[in-house]
């Protein structure tokens, strides 16, 4: 790829974020863009008033000429309180825009990436989730620290050389020169904005984001193996390389900043010598010199603006490359579109047989909740049947759940289980007909057959070994110098999520319930293990029902049913 192509590579990135940005919501766009000349301009005339004022008013004392101050007091008054205003409307005007912007973009980015594996490098998920994290973060400089400067400054910049020119055509040097000097010092930064010190610091970034992570996380391994020093080794390197980045970045914008010093000091000082010779000659009067150097002399804090900004636009640049190629998979790639029509059976009705899971009338709410999560739900569940339960998030398919396993009380209605209600079952018996398989298994600082044996004290370690094959996790346990007898640290420290998972598969295996009870099962698996889990429980289950709260399609095409928990309530 050539240097040219790649210079319009990173401009593509960083305008496709404007021009996102500018759809999304144009009225907030411009009226960021207007609301911030505001205070700059009420700044800079503020400034060139009172130095007008003042000198007018001295020479009128010192030579008895009658001067009207009421008119310039009352617009010094009105200009300061201008710039007080403007600057709280600029900046909740502008941030508002951009953070909503971005919480659109993230949902963007992340669904994106979601889709698809990426752009060919393997990530690591802290250090994906770290990187995607980053980047948002990062394109809010976009139009707060690109845009919005370079327009204030250009603007401001034409009306202070339009105002010097009106009252001397020579003195509009001063501030073009200020400009044009600003404008190539940015024009640096941009020409520098691929050096390697910028993919230096995002690496050192991610790598000690990464070394943290799992020294944290593997704290308890690295003292028992003595890895402890090197790790903590590893983090130091990280983070001396992300220092060293960082002072070189550092570096280049404090010499920006002093060659953009230097430049508006530069046209300070030829606004004055012009000025003062102007003065000299009789072709311009005191008050108004002043007020066009103390013009040109606040020109540099609107400029200021614009070398802060683009000090950082390497940083923004590769931030919007990475984020317009992840969230414009959503707008090339769309997802199939997916319905509940398709899936749900016609009638919506069970398929037949004696009920084994009756919801009648259920209403529940939490205390002191605006509404119900549930009210008036129904369901029935046959013998066999596997139902899967879809809704949106919040929408009460977890709390269904637990009130179908006993675990919730409803308000009103009734939850039968066979044709008894659950309030009249014994826990015992509850349990032993209902076996709940959740997103993650609780496992425990012990060893593997004792967390199996909690679904059942006496199972043997034959049962124990074939409920371990039934979950595809034999030959891993089998591998083991002790087996059924190696201990798990923490929440199954020592497994994989997977793996974890599996456990608690063949924890369920041994029981032999009516109703299996899975609440997003698979979720957090990929997709070959998820399938792996979904194909070994449906080989198990044999005639047990199952109400299974789901919400991807891989799961809902194991159904014989699916319903929404809005239809449950009578709402579709």
């Amino acid at each position: 790829m050539t240097a040219r192509s790649t210079r319009s590579r990173h401009a593509d990135g960083l305008r496709r974020i404007l021009s996102w940005q500018w759809r999304f919501h144009p009225l907030a766009f411009a009226a960021g863009l207007a609301m911030s000349f505001v205070p700059a301009i009420a700044g800079i005339t503020l400034l060139g008033l009172s130095g007008w004022f003042i000198t007018a008013a001295a020479l009128a004392g010192l030579t008895g000429v009658f001067l009207n101050v009421m008119i310039p007091s009352a617009l010094i008054r009105g200009l300061a309180l201008a710039r007080t205003f403007g600057r709280y409307g600029e900046r909740l005007v502008t941030h508002d825009a951009t953070f909503r912007f971005l919480a659109d973009l993230r949902c963007r980015i992340f669904s994106g990436q979601a889709r698809e594996a990426g752009s060919g490098r393997v990530w690591r998920s802290a250090g994906l989730l770290g990187r995607l994290t980053a980047d948002v973060a990062a394109l809010d400089g976009v139009y707060l620290r690109l845009a919005v400067p370079t327009v204030v400054a250009a603007g401001v910049g034409a009306v202070v050389i339009l105002a010097c020119a009106l009252l001397s055509p020579s003195l509009a040097l001063g501030p073009l020169f200020a400009l044009v000097a600003t404008a190539t010092v940015a024009s640096g930064l941009v020409r520098h904005r691929k050096s390697a010190d910028g993919r230096r610091l995002e690496a050192a970034q991610e790598a000690l984001r990464v070394r943290t992570v799992d020294l944290v996380a593997g704290r308890r391994e690295l003292a028992v193996y003595g890895g402890l020093d090197a790790r903590r080794a590893a983090i130091l390197a990280a983070d001396a390389r992300m220092g060293d980045a960082e002072a070189a970045l550092q570096a280049r914008i404090v010499r920006a900043n002093v060659w953009a010093g230097f430049a508006a000091q530069a046209a300070v000082t030829l606004t004055l010598a012009l000025a003062l010779w102007l003065v000299a000659s009789g072709d311009l009067d005191l008050p108004r010199a002043v007020a066009a150097v103390l013009l040109v002399l606040g020109l540099p804090e609107v400029l200021a603006g614009l070398i802060a900004g683009y000090s950082r636009i390497g940083l923004m640049a590769r931030a919007a490359d990475r984020a317009t190629a992840r969230a414009g998979s959503v707008e090339t790639a769309p997802q199939e579109p997916f319905t509940l029509k398709a899936v749900m059976s016609a009638s919506g009705e069970p398929a037949g047989g004696h009920d084994v899971l009756t919801l009648d009338g259920v209403t529940f709410a939490w205390p002191r909740a605006a509404r119900p999560v549930l009210e008036n739900a129904s369901l029935q569940i046959s013998a066999g049947e596997w139902v899967c339960i879809v809704g949106p998030s919040g929408s009460g398919k977890s709390t269904l759940a637990s009130l179908a396993s006993g675990l919730l009380g409803p308000l009103s209605g009734a939850v039968r289980l066979g044709g008894t209600d659950l309030a009249a079952l014994g826990e015992a018996e509850l349990r032993r007909r209902i076996t709940v398989i959740g997103q993650r298994p609780a496992l425990f600082n012990d060893t593997i057959s004792a967390n199996l044996r909690i679904a059942d004290q006496t199972a043997s370690d034959d049962r124990l070994w074939q409920a371990l094959e039934a979950a595809a996790l034999k030959d891993r346990i089998a591998r083991q110098p002790e087996g059924l007898e190696t201990v798990l640290g923490e929440g199954g420290l020592g497994l994989s999520g997977g793996e974890q998972r599996r456990l608690g598969l063949a924890r369920a295996y041994l029981t032999t319930p009516d109703l299996f009870i899975l609440d997003e099962m698979t979720e957090g698996l990929d997709a070959p293990t998820a399938a792996l889990v979904l194909d070994r429980f449906t080989a198990f289950r044999g005639k047990a029902a199952v109400l299974m709260i789901a919400h991807k399609r891989e799961e809902m095409a194991r159904a014989d049913r699916v319903v929404s928990v809005g239809a449950l309530q009578g709402r579709v």
